[in-house]
């Protein structure tokens, strides 16, 4: 008889429990709630300006030009430049340099890339006045220079 009435009362607990369980959800959706999405106030992110000076017009075309007094000393010009050698150790490419500064009228920089130090003369917009020097320092003995892109301001090259 013991077992009966156990019984019974689990099987009461299961119908309250299931019928909690179904009321419940309907009960709670019962009430009416919209979002408004015009109360919701976004700013959106906020990004960084970016400008690139290739796309927003900063650095002007190269300009092919004999005539250097039509240029503003103060711009930045894609251009070219004669490189003499890359190398590794910078008191090597301080000695050509010193080298090329006795040799030529023309400006010879050092520039240091990771890992390499390179040896650079001249500022040219004119890729044919940048191979006539090329030319000339082939003459030198400096067989093995060869034309690279710079970009460079004139007052910098003076």
């Amino acid at each position: 008889m013991q077992g009966i009435h156990k019984w019974q009362i689990l099987s009461t607990l299961q119908m309250i429990i299931f019928t909690c369980m179904i009321l419940i959800p309907v009960i709670s959706q019962s009430q009416e709630w919209r979002f408004e999405s015009d109360s919701l106030r976004d700013d959106g992110p906020i990004i960084p300006m970016i400008i690139n000076p290739l796309i927003d017009g900063i650095v002007p075309e190269i300009k092919y030009s004999d005539n250097d007094n039509e240029m503003d000393s103060s711009k930045i010009y894609n251009g070219f430049r004669v490189q003499v050698l890359s190398t590794k150790k910078g008191n090597i490419a301080e000695d050509v340099r010193m080298e090329l500064i006795s040799q030529t009228d023309y400006n010879v920089q050092v520039i240091f890339e990771a890992p390499n130090y390179k040896v650079r003369v001249g500022a040219f917009t004119d890729r044919i006045d940048a191979e006539r020097l090329r030319k000339q320092l082939s003459a030198l003995g400096y067989r093995r220079s060869w034309i690279v892109r710079a970009r460079f301001t004139l007052k910098d090259d003076t």
